[in-house]
């Protein structure tokens, strides 16, 4: 015997508004546990939610042109932090070296000195 057929069919209306205020709600959650602007667009993209207009790749290239000026204080940062280890290594290195020296002279006095005695 063929499968019983309703006539419960869901309204094409119905599944459209459904699907607007699961989007809606799916954007709250998205707001609530985003860190900032650009990963709750990232986060709205993948899940296919974004609101009409909002495209990530335009936000995204609104960001990297606002990311340069905060990113190169940070470099500068980093590159004076290595400067400042290699100098610190080469003057303890150098440090190392004459005390190193100054005991190897000592023990060869002291050689010296029991020697004659």
């Amino acid at each position: 015997m063929p499968p019983k057929v309703t006539d419960i069919q869901p309204n094409a209306d119905n599944a459209h508004v459904l699907e607007e205020e699961t989007a809606q709600a799916a954007r709250r959650i998205v707001a609530t546990y985003a860190q900032d602007f650009l990963d709750g667009v990232t986060l709205m993209s993948m899940l296919g939610v974004e609101p009409a207009g909002l495209v990530h790749k335009k936000v995204l290239a609104e960001q990297e042109e606002l990311a340069p000026k905060k990113s190169s204080k940070k470099a500068s940062k980093k590159a004076s932090k290595k400067a400042t280890k290699k100098a610190t290594k080469k003057a303890t290195k150098k440090a190392t070296k004459k005390s190193t020296k100054a005991t190897k002279k000592s023990t060869k006095a002291t050689k010296k000195a029991t020697k004659k005695a």
